[in-house]
This record gives C-alpha cells, sequence and structure tokens, in this order.
C-alpha cells in the first residue's frame, strides 16, 4: 500500500477543483518570463495564489524544461521541531494528482536525517506547479524546523541528489507598511544576489531564509556564478492593503 500525504490547504492557499487548479497555474506559467536553461535552483514564494501566484509563476516559468528531480526545501510554519526533516514517502497528493517522492534519494537522506511527516503549506504549494511545469519529475520534499543545519543539508543533497534542481520556498517580510516592507525585502534580494549564504543572515525578513541559505551553499558546491532577480510583488498588489503587507520575491541561480 502506499505512503500518500494527501493536501491540507486545497480550497485555501489553492483550488480544490482539479480543473480550476489546472488552469489558475496554467494562466500562472502563461508570462513573459522564458526558461533559464543554466538554472540550478531558484527561490520562489508560498502564499495563496491570488496574492504570490503570479511572481511563484515567473520563476516556475523561467527554470529549465527539463528536469527530473525537483527538491523543495520550505520552511515549518506549524510544526516545531529542530533541524531538518525529509518525508520518506511514495507520494504527495493535490487535487491534480500524485506526484511521485524520488525513493531512492529520500531513502539515503532518511539514513542522516528526521523523517517527520506533515502538511506544510510552504511545500504543498510549490507541488500544482511542479505537476504541470514536469508532469514526469520526482520530488524531494524537505521541511526545516529551528537551528537546521544549512550547510550540512546542502552537502548531503550534492552528494545523494547532484543533478536535481532546487526549489527554496520563501515569503518575504509579513505585515509591516509598504513602503518599510519594500525595504526589508531588498537587503534579502539583494543578499541573495551576491550569492553568499553567510549574507542571508538570521536579521533579515523571510520566513523561509534557511532554505535559501541551503540553496546558496548547494549554489557554492556546484560553482554556480550568477543569481538573478526576476520578480517581486507584496500582497498589495493583489489588493490587499498598504498598512500590513506580505513581500514575495522570485530569484534564480544559474551557473
Amino acid at each position: 500500500m502506499s505512503d500518500v500525504l494527501k493536501p491540507g490547504f486545497a480550497g485555501s492557499f489553492y483550488p480544490a477543483d482539479p480543473s480550476g487548479l489546472r488552469a489558475a497555474v496554467s494562466d500562472l506559467l502563461d508570462n513573459s518570463c522564458e526558461p533559464l536553461n543554466k538554472a540550478i535552483g531558484m527561490v520562489v514564494p508560498h502564499a495563496g495564489y491570488v496574492y504570490s501566484g503570479i511572481t511563484a509563476g515567473c520563476g516556475f516559468a523561467s527554470a529549465p524544461d527539463n528536469i527530473n528531480t525537483v527538491v523543495v526545501i520550505a520552511p515549518s510554519h506549524r510544526f516545531p521541531f529542530q533541524g531538518e526533516t525529509v518525508f520518506d514517502i511514495d507520494f504527495l497528493e493535490t487535487p491534480l494528482g500524485k506526484c511521485m517522492v524520488n525513493k531512492q534519494v529520500t531513502g539515503k537522506l532518511a539514513v542522516e536525517m528526521e523523517t517527520i511527516v506533515f502538511n506544510e503549506h510552504s511545500l504543498e504549494v510549490m507541488i500544482p506547479f511542479i505537476q504541470i511545469r514536469w508532469p514526469d519529475a520526482t520530488i524531494v520534499p524537505i521541511v526545516l524546523g529551528s537551528e537546521p543545519d544549512c550547510s550540512g543539508l546542502a552537502g548531503l543533497l550534492q552528494s545523494h541528489a547532484p543533478d536535481a534542481f532546487i526549489v527554496a520556498s520563501s515569503d518575504l517580510s509579513h505585515f509591516y507598511p509598504l513602503n518599510v516592507a519594500r525595504k526589508l525585502d531588498r537587503l534579502v534580494i539583494d543578499a541573495f544576489l551576491t550569492l553568499s549564504p553567510e549574507g542571508i543572515t538570521d536579521t533579515l525578513e523571510a520566513c523561509g531564509k534557511a532554505a535559501i541559505r541551503t540553496l546558496l551553499y548547494i549554489a557554492a558546491l556546484r560553482k554556480a556564478g550568477n543569481a538573478v532577480e526576476l520578480h517581486y510583488s507584496t500582497s498589495a498588489d493583489a489588493g490587499a492593503g498598504k498598512e500590513e503587507v506580505v513581500g514575495y520575491f522570485s530569484g534564480m541561480v544559474m551557473r
């Protein structure tokens, strides 16, 4: 019997109806962004699609076409734990169906990591994009708790999934006035563009800062030479008001 993680956020963060979800993601991917075939990983936001979907869509549309394995590194918002966990299961399910987990990779990681499994929106909202963008790809789902070993995780991923595409799931600042949010968000974006994991400090305003830091450690191991900003927006752009906004960013790392 297959070990399947059922969706926990369909109908809230993204549409629960399969045809509506497929149409929504397809629309978000239909943009002016072109695939960057030398890309090895990216940062994309994980809020509800009505808020951050345009920014996430630009990220996924800018990723290479021929991806076989996707490592998603996401922060835990609801389940408190320390370190890192890999979801060593068979499938993650969304209304679009089951997304296959790369058991060859997760099995190796499970020897050296926690294997706690739970519903986490910062991971789940990535899956429909992956299912439509790369329908035959497998996924390596990783969620970070408090005080993760980003450098150590990067080394494990480089050892066990050296050719996988990396997705670091992160929103930026939360609930600041728009003018303040833009300044705080720019600090994260500028640090990302330097390709320095040490520049993604704990003082920065990004819930997935450890995921971004891990991506940049992997970038160093793969000798990446360039990082680019793809798209930036805030919840104010989606009509949510300008007094307490959330920032969204997509950016790509390339060889």
